[in-house]
């Protein structure tokens, strides 16, 4: 989404073949974006490399995401693939081999159930792009929470010193100040204790370990777990009002 300012972005699936056993599906993503050049698209799969030196200071991130993606099809018996052309757009696709089952779905039933009773929850979101600033605008909004929205950690900054949150939700990697480096701010300068839940792609113990230590509450991998998120913040908010007390004259 960030690459492609005008034009369409298509997600397409198709079966590419199948037995009694098992299936294997192409999973494609096309865009008419700012493309890649040809003597790059042959690293672009390594780590810490992108289109070009402009891309971390334009649009952020650290290089690491086609990596991550490759390193968790390759291991599955998939394979990866990317067609490019600069100005023209990109198309990533990548096949796995899944194995039939009639197996049924079991639910988890050990999170809370939302509860669109308790809204007076406020939320600060800090994330940088706007896919995923929408999805959780969207989420929020089901839950029937109050929140905010800041594209990096500087502005996330800003809000807090304007105005009072409950719970802040942080992206790790984005231009200008990174989640880690706001958490630092809010823990050490600002001396707050606000929860902090990062909002990751990387769930690597690496990256845990890093949330940790500079003051981070808890994690939510992404692609977010909608009920997953709401127990999260429930857990770590625990508002005087889902407790209440009857004082009666006896």
């Amino acid at each position: 989404m960030k690459f492609t300012t005008k034009g369409k972005i298509t997600v397409s699936v198709r079966l590419v073949k199948e037995d009694e056993e098992k299936a294997s599906i192409e999973f494609s993503i096309a865009d008419t974006g700012i493309g890649i050049a040809e003597n790059k698209i042959g690293k672009i799969f390594d780590n810490f490399q992108q289109a070009s030196s402009r891309t971390s200071r334009l649009y952020g991130g650290t290089g690491l995401g086609l990596s991550i993606v490759k390193q968790l099809v390759e291991p599955q018996g998939g394979s990866i693939r990317v067609k490019s052309k600069i100005e023209k757009g990109s198309t990533f696709s990548f096949t796995l081999p899944f194995m039939k089952t009639t197996a049924e779905v079991e639910l988890d039933t050990g999170l809370v159930d939302i509860d669109t009773e308790i809204k007076n929850i406020k939320v600060l979101v800090v994330e940088d792009i706007a896919l995923n600033q929408l999805l959780m605008k969207t989420l929020l909004d089901d839950f029937g929470f109050e929140r905010d929205i800041a594209s990096n950690g500087k502005i996330a900054i800003e809000k807090l010193l304007a105005k009072t949150y409950d719970i802040i939700l942080m992206d790790l990697q984005m231009p200008e100040m990174n989640g880690f480096e706001a958490t630092e701010y809010i823990r050490n300068t600002m001396n707050s204790k606000i929860p902090i839940i990062a909002l990751t792609a990387d769930v690597t113990t690496v990256d845990l370990e890093k949330c940790k230590a500079v003051g981070m509450n808890d994690y939510i991998a992404k692609p977010v777990d909608e009920r997953l998120l709401y127990h999260k913040i429930i857990g770590l908010v625990k508002k005087p009002f889902q407790v209440h007390i009857c004082l009666c004259e006896l």
